[in-house]
């Protein structure tokens, strides 16, 4: 096994901790009912739009693991939809905002501060 010495702890390799996560979202046989059940309690009905924004948080969850802060992972969804409009069509999309209702749809771990209840504000 590859291993890495940083900041005096010992990591597996990236590729080791992808294939990990790869094992732990391919456990979870999520599946489109799924996801729109969890839709439906919302009253949303996902289009091929929306599954696209999903399938990229999934790959980007398999590849990245989970982000040390949402701003990040919003900061790389707007960069990836730029040109259908970025945080505009992300938003209408998920009201409830791209990070943390597009990653509970796509059954991925949620970044901790995705969310602040204080402000009323998700990303």
């Amino acid at each position: 096994m590859k291993q890495y010495l940083i900041n005096a702890y010992s990591i597996e390799s990236t590729s080791k901790l992808s294939d990990n996560r790869q094992v732990e979202l391919k456990k979870q046989k999520w599946n489109r009912a799924k996801s729109q059940l969890m839709a439906d309690s919302e009253d949303i009905t996902l289009s091929d739009e929306h599954w696209k924004v999903l399938s990229c948080l999934r790959k980007r969850y398999r590849y990245d693991g989970l982000p040390r802060h949402a701003r990040y992972l919003a900061k790389s969804l707007i960069r990836e939809f730029a040109t259908q409009g970025g945080n505009k069509y992300l938003r209408k999309l998920f009201p409830g905002g791209p990070v943390t209702q597009g990653s509970r749809f796509a059954n991925v771990s949620v970044p901790p501060d995705a969310a602040d209840v204080s402000h009323g504000s998700c990303y």
